[in-house]
């Protein structure tokens, strides 16, 4: 099993996927311990139901993060799954928490980005 170098890019899409499984992993817990904090209305199911998904995204974008940090091949692809994921399960909540919906996209977006053009694998000598 190759090793990916830590190019600029994947270092860039790291620092974001640690920042992005942070939020998650905040807003998870807002949802579950705090559910009126969300329109319930908006919501396809109950709040809490949403927060338990979006926590155990983060912890897993967290982990992720971490593995692109040790140059782990599988930290790159766990990563860009779990971005698309997230980026997924935040259109539910583009009328529910719109600011917080789009700071999701954004930063998700940013990490599909930043680990599709930024991973490269190292050359064995």
């Amino acid at each position: 099993m190759s090793s990916r170098a830590l190019t600029g890019w994947s270092m860039f899409a790291s620092i974001w996927l640690v920042v992005a499984g942070a939020f998650n992993a905040v807003s998870g817990l807002t949802a579950i311990h705090k559910s009126s904090y969300f329109t319930d209305d908006m919501l396809v199911s109950h709040v809490s139901t949403w927060g338990w998904i979006v926590l155990i995204v983060g912890v897993v974008q967290l982990v992720a993060g971490f593995m692109v940090f040790g140059a782990n091949p599988t930290g790159h692809e766990l990563g860009v799954v779990a971005a698309m994921f997230s980026a997924f399960i935040w259109f539910f909540f583009l009328f529910a928490a719109p600011i917080g919906a789009l700071m999701g996209l954004i930063v998700n977006g940013l990490v599909i980005y930043g680990l599709t053009i930024g991973s490269e694998p190292s050359s064995e000598r």
